[in-house]
């Protein structure tokens, strides 16, 4: 595991510790490194998280793709007991590889 790779997994659990917040993980897309984020159905994303997010260079999905139209940048729907919400870590985009298997 990378050293930014352990950075955001440390980061997840501190951040899944807080009041408001459910659970937080990180993940791989195809070339990013993603940040989600759950929060109780009736809540909504508390600031300090998204600011500590910004902090360790963490931005809204929808604004890093560049998805036109969306109210919620960071929002990425909602569950049967909670909402989700992604973020991309900008300090390694494009750094990952994927690969197809044949």
């Amino acid at each position: 595991m990378s050293d930014r790779a352990a950075a955001l997994s440390a980061l997840a659990e501190r951040v899944a510790d807080r009041e408001g917040v459910v659970d937080a993980w990180t993940a791989k897309s195809f070339t990013d490194r993603l940040f989600v984020v759950e929060i109780p159905s009736e809540g909504a994303l508390p600031e300090s998280v998204r600011e500590t997010l910004h902090d360790h260079d963490l931005r809204e999905a929808d604004e890093v793709y560049e998805v036109e139209g969306a109210a919620d940048a960071d929002f990425a729907g909602d569950l049967a007991d909670g909402r989700r919400y992604r973020f991309v870590d900008v300090q390694s985009r494009g750094d990952l590889q994927s690969y197809v298997v044949e």
